[in-house]
């Protein structure tokens, strides 16, 4: 392998995708002193659905100095959440200020406009020394037998050859490297599909939830709404079923998006003032996972190695965190001069442990939906729930809480009679 002064000048770490994963990668490296470029394929400010971040997202934000700039941005501040049963019988709220996050220090998230947010992070990658190249995208990595060795980009419509020690892909659902090698596979549990638009005029609630995330569960298997504020007046409204039930309405997205708002009162109640003020969108294939997550010289962050569903909103809790762990195992490699897959396999053990926690929480959520708005009141489980909830899953072997929730549901399963038992779905085994 080059000298360590000869491969900083000549390998940097490149990166593709410059989402959240990829520029908190790229602002993670600039800060340990490693040089690292970003190409991402599109111009941003660039389109995409608004996200409300769990509480945890704000440590990374705090690590790379960015909370700063996500106050000024203006972003809704997130409190709390709040879920509402199909027939409007009741809701269950929770707020974050009752269990704080250890290592955080201001007791609400954000919700926010990811066009803006991402462009902000990706600027901040720069002024902290990442080479961002944006309307350049990757068309393939560069291998010498297993050992990543660069990118090829198009640049002008020519192919450009760029070496680099490590490549980090980043590139999020189209998992350029996942494809490549042929290792991503579709969740045949969790075949979701999504509809969603930004509304003006939305009734939010009360003060005190106004600008908490709103989920409203559907009379529809594993169905939901969401609703998150994006601005003062902007909420954007998201539903959620399965890609079946979306079969069903013969690809009209707007006559199916309009009848399952309707199917639930709390959010027919919310919307009946709102004016949605752009297009429909739709997105499917939402859940699958990759056979590995790194290789020699190489590694897949973000969606681009996992996602999960959007109910718990884990998506850029992933990306920052799979960001942040990557980093440190880079400088870990840089240091020793060592890119195995040997160095990056903690990496990839740390990962799938916290998604997996995340995926076996989704997987118990929608196997009995009242199942937990029981757990979050009650007095044993809640302030591990919250721990979930606020996305600290990735420092921890195991979640005591889940295991209970296994044990309910089994209870629940073997006893026709239980108030909850017709309300398993029995598409989700537990085995």
């Amino acid at each position: 392998m080059q000298g360590k002064e000869e491969m900083k000048l000549m390998d940097p770490v490149v990166i593709i995708g410059g989402g959240p994963a990829g520029a908190a990668c790229g602002a993670y490296l600039s800060m340990a002193g490693i040089p690292n470029l970003i190409f991402d394929k599109v111009n941003h400010p660039r389109p995409h659905v608004g996200e409300s971040l769990v509480s945890s997202t704000t440590r990374v934000f705090q690590d790379l100095g960015f909370v700063e700039t996500m106050n000024q941005a203006g972003f809704v501040r997130k409190y709390g959440a709040a879920w509402h049963s199909p027939t409007g019988s009741g809701t269950v709220a929770i707020e974050f200020r009752e269990f704080p996050n250890v290592g955080v220090f201001q007791d609400y998230s954000y919700h926010v406009d990811r066009a803006k947010m991402d462009h902000l992070l990706l600027q901040h990658a720069e002024k902290l020394g990442s080479k961002v190249h944006q309307g350049i995208g990757a068309n393939r990595v560069l291998f010498d037998g297993d050992r990543a060795t660069g990118v090829e980009v198009d640049v002008g419509g020519q192919p450009v050859t760029i070496p680099a020690s490590v490549v980090v892909d980043a590139t999020g659902r189209n998992t350029v490297l996942g494809r490549q090698l042929r290792w991503l596979k579709k969740d045949e549990l969790f075949n979701q599909f999504a509809v969603h638009a930004w509304f003006e005029g939305v009734d939010r609630g009360p003060m005190k939830t106004a600008d908490d995330i709103h989920i409203y569960f559907l009379p529809t298997q594993r169905g939901w709404v969401w609703q998150i504020p994006i601005d003062e007046t902007i909420t954007s409204i998201g539903v959620v079923a399965e890609k079946q039930a979306f079969k069903e309405a013969k690809g009209d997205h707007q006559r199916w998006f309009d009848a399952q708002l309707g199917a639930a009162p709390d959010i027919t109640r919310a919307l009946r003032n709102a004016r949605r003020v752009n297009e429909i969108t739709a997105e499917g294939d939402y859940s699958y996972g990759m056979e590995h997550l790194c290789g020699d010289h190489f590694l897949l962050i973000g969606d681009a190695a996992r996602f999960v569903d959007p109910i718990f909103s884990s998506g850029v809790s992933v990306a920052l965190f799979s960001a942040k762990i990557a980093a440190e195992r880079i400088q870990a490699g840089w240091e020793q001069q060592d890119f195995s897959e040997a160095m990056f396999r903690p990496y990839e053990d740390r990962i799938r442990k916290g998604t997996t926690i995340w995926y076996e929480f989704i997987k118990l959520y929608y196997k009995v939906l009242p199942l937990f708005t029981y757990f979050i009141q009650h007095k044993k489980y809640r302030q591990q729930l919250f721990q979930l909830l606020q996305g600290e899953v990735y420092d921890r072997e195991e979640a005591p809480v889940l295991d209970a929730m296994r044990e309910y549901v089994r209870a629940v399963e073997k006893n026709e009679g239980h108030v909850f038992h017709g309300a398993l779905d029995p598409g989700i085994s537990l085995d």
